[in-house]
């Protein structure tokens, strides 16, 4: 390839293109596009939310959180003093893939009431039973909830 120069001679063509950071930005552009926000398990960046029903049982909620942290998966503590509604509904506006309530009987029971960003409620599940189908949907790069 080449062109004919101001000097009346011909010249070669060069060019230098490098788009690293472009091509990424338009990657992660499209995907959040593609997905709404609402990231899959693996891909999100908090995977579960821990809800205390108040602040009763903010301790076990701790205790649960720090229990996911340590399997590896991404867990937060909403242990502020609002309603359990307005809690709920905050974490579905993150896009939170799940929503792990406690209270008084999961405290008991040692279970969590599991509740999906898109509204579903899966019931109380033991917090082991719970962490090994995440950590298997998040080995797997499941899109499924």
């Amino acid at each position: 390839m080449s062109y004919i120069g101001a000097d009346g001679a011909e010249h070669r063509t060069v060019m230098i293109h490098r788009a690293m950071l472009g091509s990424m930005e338009r990657f992660l552009g499209i995907l959040i596009e593609h997905t709404g926000g609402a990231f899959p398990v693996w891909l999100a960046p908090v995977q579960t939310i821990v809800v205390p029903v108040s602040e009763k049982f903010a301790e076990y909620g701790a205790t649960v959180q720090q229990q996911l942290d340590s399997l590896g998966i991404r867990a937060q503590l909403d242990s502020r003093n609002e309603k359990l509604g307005y809690k709920i509904r905050e974490a579905q506006l993150q896009k939170i893939p799940y929503m792990l309530v406690v209270g008084a009987k999961e405290e008991e029971s040692k279970q969590v009431a599991v509740r999906l960003r898109t509204g579903e409620d899966r019931g109380p599940q033991d917090v082991e039973a719970f962490a090994e189908g995440v950590l298997t949907l998040i080995g797997d790069r499941s899109r499924e909830l």
